[in-house]
């Protein structure tokens, strides 16, 4: 293996555990909120994303540096993961 293609591929790994991250952190609020959230109200679900969507941008402005070229793509992809984990886990939990 070329050594020039090593940071490129520690960078797309980093980036595929970052959007593992965030679909995880979605599941496990996802259950969580569907515990604690009345039984009845659906409405409380957007509650719980907002705050986590917040905490993620937070934790990539800290992780910038590692992702390299693929910071905007993996941004869009753990925003989509991290509201498709809650969404997941709040409907199996709900149903």
């Amino acid at each position: 293996m070329n050594r020039a293609h090593l940071p490129k591929i520690r960078s797309f790994s980093y980036a595929i555990g970052a959007v593992a991250f965030a679909g995880l952190l979605g599941l496990g609020s996802g259950a969580a909120m569907a515990r604690i959230a009345p039984q009845n109200k659906f409405s409380w679900a957007g509650l719980a994303v907002a705050p986590l969507w917040f905490l993620l941008e937070f934790f990539f402005e800290g992780i910038v540096a590692i992702l390299g070229a693929y910071v905007k793509v993996v941004r869009v992809a753990s925003t989509i993961a991290l509201v498709a984990g809650f969404y997941v886990a709040w409907f199996l939990f709900r149903w």
